[in-house]
């Protein structure tokens, strides 16, 4: 007997640090939802217009990811890409056969996934960009405000391109500031969207929430908050943040500078994460190093990323 269709996946989209995985914790506190963690992996693999990576040019892609790894899922013998991303969400729906809601969160290029599930639908949850800025400047993904809005303010133009054309009954967006301020309303509201009524235990996990410091960007000096909300003023102010003042571009001296000490920054801590010798022989394995010899140095970093925390 050929087993039953599975439901198109719901889709938790925001880019790091805007408190996605908050939200999915409170989430699986519902049991009728089953929303997994990021599988970004699968985007990664599609191409704008649609066209997916060869079965071992994704093997090769998540060989080392630490992330993908954790998840605990298995990649199916003989599958393409298509297949293999069907196998993935199977696997999670297996996992809580009993939800109804079933599920993953996207940080990125979630568009992408209507290649694989054009009935997906989707929750977008927004976040002050600034606060998400500090999130990648305190992870050392980026050395600065101007760098650390630059994914969140890509994901809102991203956003706003795909909330005009998606039915509005396969969207629903959410402000993490209000999910803060009234859990109640805001998760009465995501459950009616999601077809499910409330449970208390839902918003007994709310308190979560308020583990994610908010307004450390106010603390950054004035020329660089300036330039992070130049660089991102239409989102912010579409979603209602308001700017701190007066907003002006970088000059060229000054963009210079930014983009000087967000290499350096990135590079320190990397550099600090792998040991100063394997970062400069990643270096220069990279450059002129064999297939064999970029194999192992992935190998050895991927030793140390799994041993950090998530």
């Amino acid at each position: 007997m050929a087993s039953a269709p599975l439901p198109p996946p719901t889709l938790l989209v925001a880019p790091a640090f805007s408190g996605a995985r908050a939200l999915r914790h409170i989430l699986s506190a519902h049991p009728a939802i089953n929303i997994a963690p990021e599988l970004d992996v699968l985007v990664d693999a599609i191409t704008p217009d649609g066209r997916f990576m060869k079965r071992d040019a994704f093997l090769r892609s998540i060989e080392y990811d630490v992330r993908f790894k954790r998840l605990g899922l298995t990649i199916p013998p003989g599958e393409n890409f298509a297949g293999i991303a069907r196998s993935l969400y199977a696997q999670i729906v297996a996992a809580r056969p009993d939800a109804m809601v079933h599920g993953f969160s996207l940080e990125q290029d979630f568009d992408r996934i209507l290649w694989l599930w054009p009935d997906a639908r989707f929750i977008h949850l927004v976040r002050d960009g600034r606060d998400v800025a500090v999130g990648n400047v305190r992870a050392h993904r980026a050395g600065n405000l101007w760098h650390g809005i630059a994914d969140w303010a890509e994901s809102e133009a991203l956003w706003d391109r795909m909330s005009h054309k998606l039915p509005a009954d396969r969207q629903f967006a959410l402000r993490f500031e209000m999910l803060v301020n009234e859990p109640d309303y805001e998760l009465q509201r995501l459950c009616a969207f999601l077809g499910l009524p409330p449970v208390p235990a839902m918003l007994q996990q709310a308190p979560i929430l308020m583990q994610e410091a908010q307004g450390l960007w106010r603390k950054a000096e004035t020329k660089e908050i300036s330039a992070a909300e130049h660089r991102a003023a239409r989102w912010l102010l579409q979603n209602s943040y308001f700017l701190s003042g007066t907003v002006r571009p970088p000059s060229i001296i000054r963009r210079i500078r930014l983009n000087l000490s967000n290499w350096v920054a990135v590079a320190n801590h990397r550099r600090r994460l792998l040991g100063t010798g394997l970062w400069l022989k990643s270096k220069i394995v990279g450059k002129i190093g064999t297939r064999k010899a970029k194999a192992r140095i992935r190998r050895r970093q991927f030793d140390i990323a799994s041993r950090q925390p998530d």
